[in-house]
């Protein structure tokens, strides 16, 4: 471990409340697995936690377990699971993980639907408790009444924390303390308590009432203030929209601050897994999704998608859109190209408009400059494919593949009929529909295409 690494906080427990459903969302999807910039929200969540490096980081499921379960299975984090059956409130929630951070001196509470806290946030949090056995977040912002709010008295110590009555609306012009619902608890405190809080009229146990506890115990809560969008919860679709904004405009500052020109951040959209190398330029109206890898000195856009891609150093990648695919250095590619299903882009390709490749290795220096489409084939180096040539790798029932060899010269409007072999150096007439296999250093004309000039300075049984 490097001295810029936390130290691991074996002490450390965390419970991350993802068991509800999210009415106000309107979406059988679990509220919690909803997306900001690519991920769950819950996953975000949990890797601000993990970043801690706890112990164990407890999440309660309920409804959709099974979902989030998934979601959460990669195993890059100390995760474990417990189910919360009926949901019954949060400090009911919070006692159910009881037995799984048994071995915690300190717990804290998150929910699984504020995707946008961060470790320093929860780092502050942790110091702040001190020798107190609680310890919270809370936001300035307007009295809106929907959430609840810290109540202090004449000392400024918090005495609990009150949740605003079904059907209020707050006071406009005041200002309230939000509480954040994200807490720091000594685990002994917090244990012996927790599963004796009262159950409210309508059956469900607020964590919240320990703030009350404290008070009365002469320990009061210690209270932190965080910025609004700290804290923010996302409860509709609106506050989604919020948290993806507030999210995106983090990640394109860091972009620009770790060596990135990004043109016009309002319409460059990046999801939180994307990566670049120093002197990337992204010019306007480019979306760049998944696990996608930008190398060093690529200019992406105007108008590119980017979709769990890999592009290498100094590519061009303009109006065109590039998925599951990797591109090797000096690639260009575009206007208007789609390059998708696992393709293999060979160093200083040159893809001009309306090509797509799919599911298929070009060798490096092939050169497709328009109108064509290379599915399911290998391509050798230094190939060029002249405009409107086709590999035709379906039959109606199964997808066969095209071998191009190296030094190809395809003449416009080829047709290969897959499954088919053109080799070393062979070339095409215009119009050429190749049905059976060209040998190296043939010409193949025709309709269908026959061999007219073979090269017999080509070993073909080598």
């Amino acid at each position: 471990m490097t001295s810029d690494e936390p130290s691991s906080r074996l002490n450390l427990g965390v419970a991350v409340l993802a068991a509800g459903r999210g009415t106000r969302m309107r979406s059988a999807l679990p509220k919690v697995l909803h997306t900001v910039c690519g991920r769950p929200m819950v996953e975000h969540v949990v890797r601000a936690a993990a970043a801690l490096r706890p112990r164990r980081i407890a999440v309660v499921v309920g409804y959709g377990a099974g979902q989030v379960r998934e979601a959460l299975a990669s195993g890059e984090w100390p995760v474990v699971f417990v189910e919360q059956p009926e949901l019954a409130g949060t400090g009911d929630a919070v006692a159910r993980c009881r037995e799984l951070l048994a071995d915690c001196s300190e717990v804290l509470v998150l929910n699984g639907d504020s995707p946008l806290v961060t470790p320093a946030l929860l780092e502050r949090l942790l110091a702040a408790r001190g020798e107190s056995p609680m310890a919270l977040v809370f936001a300035r912002v307007p009295d809106v009444g929907r959430f609840g709010r810290l109540v202090r008295d004449p000392a400024g110590r918090v005495v609990r924390i009150e949740e605003a009555p079904p059907g209020h609306r707050g006071e406009p012009g005041r200002e309230a303390e939000r509480n954040a619902g994200q807490y720091a608890f000594d685990a002994r405190w917090l244990w012996e308590r927790v599963s004796r809080l009262p159950r409210s009229d309508s059956g469900e146990v607020y964590l919240t009432h320990l703030a009350s506890l404290a008070a009365e115990e002469g320990a009061h809560a210690v209270a932190i203030e965080a910025s609004a969008e700290e804290i923010l919860g996302v409860d509709d679709r609106a506050a989604l929209a919020e948290a993806e904004r507030i999210l995106r405009r983090r990640l394109l500052e860091a972009a620009m601050r770790n060596g990135v020109t990004i043109a016009d951040p309002a319409t460059t959209y990046l999801d939180a897994d994307v990566e670049f190398e120093e002197d990337v330029v992204v010019l306007p109206g480019c979306h760049l999704f998944g696990r996608t890898r930008v190398g060093a000195g690529s200019v992406i856009g105007p108008g590119t998608v980017l979709r769990s891609a890999v592009v290498g150093k100094a590519c061009r990648v303009e109006l065109s859109v590039v998925e599951d695919s990797r591109l090797g250095d000096r690639v260009h590619v575009g206007p208007y190209s789609h390059i998708r299903g696992g393709a293999d882009i060979g160093d200083d390709c040159f893809l001009g408009n309306f090509a797509e490749v799919k599911n298929s290795r070009l060798g490096p220096r092939v050169k497709m400059h328009h109108f064509s489409y290379v599915g399911d084939a290998e391509v050798g180096e230094e190939t060029n494919i002249a405009a409107g040539t086709i590999t035709c790798n379906f039959d109606g029932v199964t997808k066969h593949r095209t071998v191009i060899g190296r030094g190809v010269l395809l003449g416009s409007d080829t047709m290969l009929v897959a499954p088919v072999t053109v080799g070393d150096g062979a070339r095409t007439g215009a119009g050429a529909v190749v049905t059976a296999d060209i040998p190296p250093g043939a010409l193949a004309v025709g309709v269908p295409a026959r061999v007219v000039r073979e090269d017999p300075t080509h070993n073909r049984g080598a």
